[in-house]
């Protein structure tokens, strides 16, 4: 019993060590290849902000074009007087006025005017005055197209007269005009007072 002792001590010594031999050894860890060299591939660069993605919502912007959304909104037409919107917001269901800065009233909910305008409400009706009247020595057709009311000279196409001044010195001699109209009629022989077509009567 006492000879089995060192025989079994012996071959648990020689499995241990063939166990030790049979296990594979970690690979030491290898360096980085250089940069350049063969199976090297750069890190990707660092993600760069899209500028073409426009402004967040809340941002200040001049035009739809600047937003993100394309919704540029609010009082004011002056640049960056906007605000981006956001495009899925809540929104009124009534129908408003708005003067847009372009002059022209639209239409569009209370709460989301959707564009930027000059003022709630429609825009004030523009109302143009009468086209303004010549001013003397300028070629006219017609005593209404002159400031002072006598269109004079000779001639009977289109603005062949001259818009005459009403205070002027005239001599006091009396001749008569054909009219344009084929009706003789008696002025000053300096300041005839209408358009003619010859000097004497018809």
């Amino acid at each position: 019993m006492s000879r089995a002792r060192p025989v079994v001590a012996t071959a648990l010594a020689v499995i241990a060590v063939t166990a030790l031999v049979a296990c594979p050894r970690n690979p030491a860890p290898q360096p980085p290849p250089s940069p350049g060299g063969t199976g090297w591939t750069p890190p990707p660069p660092p993600p760069q902000p899209d500028a073409a993605a426009g402004a967040p919502v809340g941002a200040s912007c001049s035009s739809a074009a600047d937003c993100a959304s394309n919704i540029c909104e609010g009082a004011g037409c002056g640049d960056a007087n906007g605000v981006c919107a956001d495009a899925h917001r809540m929104c009124t269901m009534d129908l408003a006025a708005y003067c847009g800065c372009d002059g022209v009233t639209c239409l569009a909910s209370g709460s989301c005017p959707g564009k930027r305008y000059a003022s709630r409400g429609a825009c004030a009706a523009v109302t143009q005055g009468p086209p303004a009247k010549a001013a003397d020595g300028a070629a006219c057709a017609a005593d209404d197209d002159c400031a002072s009311g006598t269109c004079e000279g000779q001639g009977c196409g289109d603005a062949n007269g001259v818009c005459a001044p009403q205070k002027r010195a005239c001599t006091k001699d009396r001749r008569a005009y054909c009219g344009c109209d084929g009706q003789t009629f008696y002025g000053s022989g300096s300041c005839p007072g209408h358009r003619f077509a010859h000097k004497g009567g018809c």
